[in-house]
C-alpha cells in the first residue's frame, strides 16, 4: 500500500466540514463502532462516551456521507485531545494515495459553500 505522505507535520488544510458518519475503528486488537461529527482534510471528531486516552494510535473506516458509490476511506490516526464522556479528536497519520484523493474530492464540494 502506498501513501502519500505522513500527515504528522501537516497543518490544517480548510476548514472542517460538520458531517455526520459512522466509522469503525481498531485499538489493540479491540473494534469499536460510533460516528464522527466533524471532519477535515487532517483529522475528524469522533463522538464516543468513551474516548480513547491522548496519543492513542487507531485504525479507521469510513463511508462519507452522501458519496455516491459508498466506498470507505481507511487509514491511521493518533488521538490528538479528548473530552471526557463526550469524544476525541484525531489527526489523521497515514492514508493510501486513493483514499486520501476520494477524502479531498469529497470535502472540496464544501468550499465556497459557507
Amino acid at each position: 500500500m502506498r501513501y502519500k505522505y505522513a500527515m504528522e507535520d501537516i497543518t490544517r488544510k480548510g476548514a472542517r466540514v460538520a458531517v455526520v458518519a459512522e466509522i469503525s475503528y481498531e485499538h489493540k486488537g479491540v473494534t469499536f463502532n460510533d460516528r464522527i461529527t466533524d471532519l477535515s482534510a487532517v483529522g475528524f471528531y469522533i463522538d464516543t462516551l468513551h474516548p480513547l486516552p491522548e496519543n492513542s494510535r487507531i485504525s479507521f473506516t469510513l463511508v462519507l456521507p452522501g458519496d455516491g458509490d459508498g466506498t470507505p476511506v481507511s487509514g491511521e490516526g493518533e488521538v490528538a485531545w479528548i473530552q471526557k464522556m463526550q469524544g476525541m479528536g484525531v489527526r489523521i497519520t497515514r492514508m493510501p494515495d486513493e483514499d486520501r484523493t476520494h477524502l479531498e474530492n469529497f470535502l472540496s464540494r464544501f468550499r465556497g459553500s459557507r
